[in-house]
């Protein structure tokens, strides 16, 4: 078993906001390592003997944050096998550090974590928001737009420089409007904090960027910002279909709505062979309203929501796909098909049975080219005519 690995907060400013007993930790010892050598406790404490041993270097021969903070864990593990060590990180060690999470789930690491002031509660002084309203707060390195939810305030940290500015950036105008006013709040100590508001488009630029800066983003408040979120077009066919809704709307039934289905999978194929992008995105949208609305109609009779939709069809490609999540292996369409065939069966589908939907479809492409032709047709003949009546 190695030596022990003590993990340290500093808080966020200079020694006078340490608590005590973590002040007399660090005077005591000979060796410190840190995340980083920018850090008002690390300026206020260079006079003492202490060897100060930082990974600022690794950052800059690092592109990938995951392999930064693998890198900084993998040192640390190397030093501990000679001596017990300290690890000095900004704020509090349990808060927004990946290499404290890292280094606590590692079995071959025994891990001490000592306090230290989180920048949390400064950071809504500073902004003026009260948690209770909810909140998340994502890591600025590695932020997905699937874990935001614009409909609770956003803290993003380690927005250190401008190249993670960007980053986060271009993520955030995926699920926010571009004026959407956000906050580069830097030193988040009540009274102190440089607190720099701004639209979304211009927080990667003209603003001075550390290891102590991070962001706030309010959440959305205008609905018609809301209107690519999933929830709240569920939640406008819920409205819809409802007693006090549309009239058109509520008395509809899966059986009434079946020819729209048709109706407007035609509409989309005329947007497609048209090759009019706009008008493709119309008709996605008039399609992907009718299973909202057949959605809606289940939960209003109390037999299924879109959640199950949802849930059975990613149930469904991921199971489907084992050569994609899973470890099965194909080289060519027959191999995939086979694959196919064979989850298909898994789940008890009759591979013999004549499929009437192929038909169908069949039919109905057999029709659609008839009808566009005749069309095509119709319309040469007027313009002859058009053209005998002009020369006329």
């Amino acid at each position: 078993m190695m030596n022990k690995i003590t993990i340290i907060g500093l808080g966020n400013y200079g020694i006078d906001e340490l608590p005590l007993g973590i002040y007399k930790k660090l005077l005591n010892a000979k060796k410190i390592y840190v995340r980083t050598l920018m850090h008002p406790v690390i300026e206020d404490l260079k006079e003492e003997s202490i060897e100060w041993i930082s990974f600022d270097e690794v950052y800059q021969n690092n592109d990938a944050f995951s392999n930064v903070y693998q890198t900084i864990v993998d040192q640390l593990k190397a030093a501990a096998k000679n001596e017990d060590i300290i690890y000095a990180v900004p704020g509090h060690p349990m808060i927004a550090e990946t290499t404290t999470e890292l280094l606590i789930h590692d079995d071959t690491v025994k891990v001490e974590v000592i306090g230290g002031k989180s920048f949390i509660d400064d950071m809504f002084t500073a902004v003026q928001y009260d948690p209770n309203n909810g909140f998340h707060m994502l890591d600025g390195t590695d932020l997905k737009q699937e874990t935001i939810n614009v409909r609770l305030g956003l803290i993003v940290t380690q927005v250190y420089d401008q190249m993670v500015a960007s980053d986060v950036k271009v993520t955030l105008l995926e699920k926010y409007p571009p004026e959407h006013q956000v906050a580069i709040v830097t030193g988040a100590k009540s009274g102190i904090a440089k607190v720099e508001w701004c639209p979304l488009y211009e927080m990667d630029y003209a603003f001075e960027l550390s290891n102590l800066t991070s962001l706030y983003v309010p959440k959305v408040t205008e609905e018609k910002d809301l209107y690519g979120d999933f929830d709240l077009l569920n939640q406008v066919m819920d409205k819809l279909v409802s007693e006090d809704g549309c009239p058109f709307d509520r008395v509809q039934t899966h059986e009434s709505l079946k020819r729209y289905l048709i109706e407007e999978s035609y509409e989309l194929m005329e947007a497609i062979d048209h090759q009019d992008d706009l008008h493709i995105i119309e008709e996605l949208g008039d399609l992907l309203l009718q299973v909202v609305l057949h959605a809606a109609i289940g939960k209003k009779e109390m037999m299924f929501d879109i959640k199950e939709i949802v849930v059975g069809i990613t149930d469904k490609m991921i199971r489907r796909h084992p050569h994609v999540f899973g470890d099965a292996k194909v080289g060519n369409i027959d191999e995939l098909m086979t694959v196919w065939n064979k989850e298909k069966e898994n789940e008890g589908k009759d591979l013999t049975r004549v499929k009437q939907e192929k038909i169908f479809a069949d039919v109905f492409l057999k029709l659609y080219d008839l009808v566009n032709n005749e069309n095509k047709t119709l319309k040469m003949a007027l313009k002859e005519v058009e053209g005998e009546l002009d020369e006329a």
